[in-house]
């Protein structure tokens, strides 16, 4: 059974402030977005509640400790699994009189969505994972959490933006990214936009150990991961559960996305700006009955950008999107951990859904693993286990309809 820390320190200086033993763990990581985190406390006694409280605080006035400025480091033997902000705590009682204490919160990304752009920003003609690295450096002014933004196989913080081989499609040109101090935009929902546009680079924090320190890493590439398969699941075999939902409630065959309107005299009323409409090809030759759908995009007037949004949307989600999850154990020295997210991963299945045909199994299949949740062993459960997130890729690319 793999041992499991939980390292309480403070968010600014990374200060070790107490370990808890929890209970009821889980958390998750993800590409691009926030992951979450939530496990229990038992307070057993005086000793108990004023580690507790070191890391909760107990009243509004005791500024110095609590949610919102202390992190939770996830060990799992000698390695950092996630690094999780607490936004939240709960101290409470039964009616026995037993005190537990609640937490939770998300990881280190979701503090990107708590700073927000206020000086207007352009960053012109520049490769998009210096973009992405550079919003990060911008909010790391003028109270650093740490975070140090790279690509990996790169220098960490370059001179010259580099070039990653990327072109703007729409532009022919490198991108570039605009954001007024009056948006009030978020630099995790600015990434959030650079990420979701066609060919958008993918981003996640990572705490790793480097001689003896620990670093808080803020991690961009064109693509995470890697293509080769080194992380194998079967039933019957290390699968413990699988789904595979089709969803068609937010179905759609042609897309829109629709950005602010441009600046405009005062006497004058301004239409928001409108990308062209862009459908998947696949969709039409097999009868898809006709479904619209127009996405938001707060704070961008480029009909180039939001042509490139209208694309990644056509291209991500267009008729029945199916998110295909599978759980499954987790071994001792497992090949898969949070900081792999990116990695294909194959899964064979063979069960009364997916039988054999001729011997062989009719499901076997390799997938980017995009999300992974775990569930550290319990005492009713003697073995980790997780929940796999996999993206399934899309099979062609988008065509445009004039407006």
């Amino acid at each position: 059974m793999a041992f499991y820390r939980y390292q309480f320190c403070d968010l600014v200086t990374d200060r070790p402030i107490a370990d808890l033993d929890l209970t009821g763990v889980s958390f998750d990581r993800r590409i691009c977005q926030p992951g979450t985190f939530s496990g229990s406390v038992a307070v057993t006694g005086p000793e108990t509640a004023e580690r507790v409280a070191r890391v909760v605080g107990r009243s509004d006035g005791d500024l110095g400790r609590g949610p919102g400025r202390t992190v939770v480091h996830v060990w799992r033997g000698d390695q950092i699994w996630g690094t999780y902000l607490i936004w939240s705590a709960e101290p409470k009682s039964d009616n026995r009189g037993r005190v537990t204490v609640d937490l939770s919160g998300a990881s280190l990304e979701s503090y990107l969505y708590h700073r927000q752009i206020r000086t207007d920003l352009t960053l012109a003609g520049a490769d998009q994972r210096w973009l992405a690295r550079e919003l990060v450096r911008r909010m790391e002014e003028p109270r650093p959490i740490g975070l140090v933004p790279v690509t990996p196989g790169e220098p960490p913080d370059p001179e010259i933006p580099e070039e990653s081989g990327h072109v703007d499609v729409a532009a022919a040109e490198p991108r570039s990214i605009t954001y007024r101090a009056s948006d009030a935009v978020s630099f995790g929902e600015a990434l959030e936009d650079l990420s979701s546009r066609v060919d958008g680079p993918e981003w996640m924090v990572r705490t790793v150990v480097r001689a003896g320190e620990r670093v808080r890493e803020f991690v961009v590439q064109d693509q995470m991961g890697q293509d080769r398969t080194d992380h194998v699941f079967t039933q019957p075999g290390n699968v413990v559960a699988w789904s595979y939902p089709a969803d068609a409630s937010g179905a759609a065959t042609s897309w829109r996305a629709r950005g602010d309107a441009p600046d405009a005299a005062p006497e004058e009323e301004a239409e928001p700006v409108l990308s062209r409409t862009w459908s998947d090809p696949r969709f039409e030759g097999a009868g898809w009955p006709l479904m619209d759908r127009t996405v938001d995009v707060p704070g961008v007037t480029s009909p180039a950008a939001l042509d490139e949004h209208a694309r990644w949307w056509a291209a991500r989600s267009s008729g029945s999107v199916r998110f295909p999850q599978v759980t499954v154990r987790l071994a001792d020295r497992t090949t898969l951990t949070p900081d792999r997210l990116g990695d294909k991963a194959r899964l064979t299945l063979v069960n009364d859904w997916f039988p054999l045909v001729r011997g062989s199994p009719s499901f076997s299949r390799s997938w980017r693993v995009i999300g992974i949740e775990v569930t550290p062993a319990t005492r009713g459960q003697g073995e980790d286990t997780a929940t796999l997130i996999f993206e399934e890729p899309p099979d062609t690319e988008p065509g445009a309809e004039e407006p």
